[in-house]
């Protein structure tokens, strides 16, 4: 069991196959539950609701169809569809139209005195009256719907009243008067409730089983990844055996497939690293500890000569030296740039200068030729190090002639400069590989290399810390191109 910084046993955490199926069994008890709140317990009141809504909107269709010839029909359309008594009274309280929707009626069972006291109490303004009572006073046992009106009553019924004052068709004053039933619905609830319980006791077993293959089914893919990435410790990775079940594991795989082969490719290039290093420091070591040890049993080996071989020496052990401190500064991010206008013509042909010389015993060539002269904006220690890099890259892989090339010109507005060599070129798989830290291409060369393999990966990053363009083309047997652009004042 994992423990937290105090040294206490950590609480597991709860895989995501738990957490799916728990979120799946609760949504499902959250819908039945609002299945019985709604079904159940609010039953009655939606009933009520949607039962006066409907009154109040058939009482509005039978207001702006007063005017209408076929207002007759359009009433008793209304009281079918809506299971509503409807009448429309005069100022005498007599029935001008009337049609009946349901069996028990109270407006056309009432006497007149009592239709004159609900028409008066409507509002005076036109507005509707809306009442609900209960069935309380008998029935008269002489008038229809006898047995109804006591069925009504013994279940607890309510009865709904519209009220309001319109104007008749003929232009005389009068009522609208609607007349609703809204009956318990206990039975329904009562039926309503066994089904349900039937039914959530099917959902709940059905979605635990449900929750229980999807958790699975979503949840192996990404287990089996997991458990396969532990292997990138060792720079390595089996893909999962599920891990084309979706567009995101499957991409998720590739990644780490990927990531595995950089790694392993990284630390091979590393071990090589350390061979390299090994021998380059080697080397030199070995010759400076060789002439001090003649100069200092043979007195008269102490000559100028011999001490220039020491203080070369010493001078290539300091140049791998600060050329793998230059580069781990520049990857952890700890060099600032100046960025500063400069001649890149004037730097390049003084790089040019200074390399020429020293590769003249040797019979190589360096040959730059501008057309103009270009001022570009960028931190120029670091531009003569990326070109310095570039100049002897090409001098150790050029071809017989010995000749390196270097072209400057404007490409889209920035000044570009092109190191070429004429050597056998680079294969194209191994293109991508050439700006990777530690890498040396495994083509023979003439000049013997006294780098770490660090060069390029330098180039890389002086380039992309100034948003610089860069690239390398290459063909077999044509040579090869290093190119950057920078850019002008």
């Amino acid at each position: 069991m994992k423990k937290n910084d105090e040294g206490h046993a950590a609480r597991p955490l709860p895989g995501i196959r738990q957490k799916m199926m728990l979120f799946l069994v609760i949504f499902v008890c959250a819908i039945l539950a609002m299945l019985w709140v709604c079904q159940i317990f609010l039953l009655n009141d939606f009933y009520r609701f949607f039962k006066t809504q409907s009154a109040k909107r058939a009482a509005e269709t039978v207001v702006s169809s007063l005017d209408s010839e076929d207002l007759e029909s359009t009433l008793n359309q209304l009281a079918v569809q809506n299971g509503l008594c409807i009448m429309l009274l005069d100022e005498q309280m007599n029935t001008v139209y009337s049609a009946e929707g349901q069996s028990f009626c109270i407006i056309h069972t009432v006497r007149n005195r009592d239709l004159r006291w609900w028409c008066s109490r409507a509002p005076e303004d036109g507005t509707a009256r809306l009442d609900q009572f209960d069935m309380a006073s008998p029935p008269n046992q002489n008038q229809p719907g006898e047995r109804q009106r006591d069925r009504e009553r013994e279940h607890g019924s309510q009865v709904l009243l519209y009220v309001r004052r319109i104007t008749l068709p003929g232009g005389d004053s009068g009522y609208l008067l609607l007349n609703a039933v809204i009956s318990p619905v206990d039975a329904t609830v009562s039926t309503l409730k066994s089904q349900l319980i039937i039914i959530t006791v099917i959902v709940l077993v059905g979605a635990v089983l449900l929750a229980f293959l999807l958790s699975r089914t979503f949840s192996r893919p990404i287990i089996e990844t997991t458990t396969n990435a532990r292997e990138l410790s060792h720079s390595r990775f089996t893909r999962a055996k599920h891990a084309d079940s979706y567009r995101e594991i499957h991409e998720l795989n590739d990644t780490l497939e990927k990531a595995a082969q950089e790694l392993s490719q990284v630390e091979h290039l590393q071990h090589e690293l350390i061979a390299n290093i090994s021998h380059d420091l080697r080397t030199p070591l070995t010759m400076i500890g060789g002439y001090a040890e003649i100069m200092r049993d043979l007195p008269g080996e102490v000559t100028a000569e011999n001490m220039q071989v020491i203080i070369d020496e010493t001078g290539r052990l300091s140049t791998l030296v600060n050329e793998l401190l230059d580069f781990s500064r520049m990857e952890a991010g700890m060099t600032a740039l100046n960025k500063q206008p400069f001649s890149l013509t004037d730097t390049v042909r003084g790089i040019v200068s200074r390399c020429a010389t020293l590769m003249e015993k040797d019979g190589y060539i360096i040959r730059f030729d501008p057309e103009e002269n270009l001022t570009v904006i960028a931190d120029e220690g670091r531009i003569e190090q990326v070109v310095y890099n570039l100049v002897n890259n090409a001098l150790t892989y050029t071809g017989e002639d010995k000749t390196v090339r270097l072209i400057q010109s404007v490409h889209e507005g920035r000044a570009r400069l092109e190191v070429r060599d004429s050597g056998k070129g680079i294969p194209e798989e191994e293109l991508p590989l050439i700006w990777n830290r530690y890498y040396r291409a495994k083509e023979s060369h003439k000049r013997a290399v006294q780098g770490s393999g660090l060069g390029l990966s330098i180039v890389r990053t002086i380039l992309e810390n100034h948003g610089a363009p860069y690239g390398v083309t290459s063909k077999q047997g044509e040579g090869t191109c290093f190119w950057f652009e920078l850019e002008t004042e």
